[in-house]
């Protein structure tokens, strides 16, 4: 059975957020909660009951991922929980062959494993025509060699999906193919990168040195690393995220309400900033059917997201400014940011780093067609 958004609430409020405070401090992913929430049957809501999931849709898990963040407080693990449902264990569901799917899926989703994904590179990000890392075909398999930057979970993850450079092709343009990697083996190294922020989410500089794979790693087709298993999976990341900081907001606008109580003695918010306060807090309502209408559309046609991207991009420069205006709030109000408000409010970095992504796309399309004297 799907676990009860309550069932999620509970285990989020309990759990997860009694020990946030430590587990923060000591800049800790819990494995021990990891297993609680496959137990608790969170990471099999959107994975089909005939590979062990528990048959549910993208909607149930959009949900459940907006209840967690705002139950528990914790932006990090939800993000953790993101990059594990999206970019691994959805990516092996849908392209996997029956073997890799039998052997990584039961572990992936009982929490016995962490998986993640490796994309992202210096200077390009997760963009394709940038990506440097190589695997070179041999007699002997595939040699994997190159470095990934800013890699959720890369120091705790069991399995990486892995996006590699196998060959061009005509005109140039890189191969690019998905590739299963168990980090256990030789050949891998992880380093911890400090974000500042998601304490309870490491994230790390990986590096492959000769790391060698049998053929059996490719994961869907040679070559079609990119729009199978990348492109598609930071479609069903990204929806996932939004879904999930509608949550983590939610929550964050109730401490701020509750503690501006605390020491005045009542909400008593007038004129423009009543006003502000509605508008934002309207605002955030409005995102939820939007934020879960995306995560539809990524995980069940992801032909269609780019035609989403103008939804993608007004949410994300949004949500970038909702973000700006709790902090602004806490500070002019004299909000004391106590736990766990402090840490929400740290973690909605996030929402910065995201809003540079997409301004980029924003600006290629509505402002450089302009770029040369108007002319389109």
């Amino acid at each position: 059975m799907i676990p009860s958004l309550d069932e999620v609430g509970s285990l989020a409020s309990g759990e997860v957020r009694d020990t946030l405070k430590e587990r923060c401090q000591a800049r800790e992913f819990s494995r021990e909660l990891w297993r609680a929430m496959g137990d608790a049957g969170l990471f099999g809501i959107s994975v089909a009951e005939q590979v062990g999931g528990r048959g549910g849709g993208a909607t149930e898990l959009a949900l459940s991922v907006r209840r967690f963040a705002r139950d528990g407080c914790d932006m990090g693990l939800t993000l953790s929980w993101i990059t594990h449902q999206a970019l691994c264990i959805k990516s092996i569901e849908r392209y996997g062959t029956d073997e890799q799917k039998s052997s990584y899926l039961p572990r992936l989703i009982s929490g016995e494993w962490v998986g993640a994904a490796a994309v992202s590179e210096q200077r390009t990000g997760a963009h394709p025509a940038g990506i440097s890392t190589t695997a070179t075909l041999g007699a002997d398999g595939y040699t994997l060699q190159g470095k990934k930057l800013y890699i959720t979970d890369g120091t705790v993850a069991d399995l990486l999906v892995v996006i590699a450079a196998t060959g061009e092709e005509p005109g140039g343009k890189k191969e690019l193919t998905a590739f299963l990697v168990e980090t256990a083996g030789p050949g891998f190294h992880a380093a911890p990168m400090d974000l500042n922020f998601l304490s309870t989410s490491p994230h790390a500089e990986i590096t492959f040195e000769g790391l060698k794979l049998d053929e059996a790693a490719v994961l869907g087709a040679p070559g079609e690393g990119h729009s199978q298993a990348s492109r598609s999976a930071f479609a069903r990341e990204r929806s996932l995220v939004l879904s999930a900081f509608v949550g983590l907001f939610t929550a964050a606008a109730d401490a701020c309400a509750r503690g501006y109580a605390r020491r005045k003695g009542s909400f008593d918010l007038e004129g423009k900033e009543a006003a502000s306060w509605i508008h934002h807090m309207s605002a955030l309502r409005a995102y939820e059917p939007l934020a879960t209408d995306l995560v539809s559309v990524a995980f069940d046609d992801p032909d269609r997201w780019r035609q989403s991207m103008d939804l993608l991009i007004y949410l994300g420069i949004s949500y970038a400014k909702w973000a700006v205006w709790i902090g602004d709030l806490v500070v002019k109000q004299q909000i004391e940011p106590a736990f766990p408000l402090d840490i929400m409010l740290n973690d909605m970095k996030l929402v910065l780093v995201g809003e540079g992504i997409i301004y980029k796309e924003g600006r290629r399309r509505y402002i450089d067609p302009y770029d040369k004297g108007g002319e389109r």
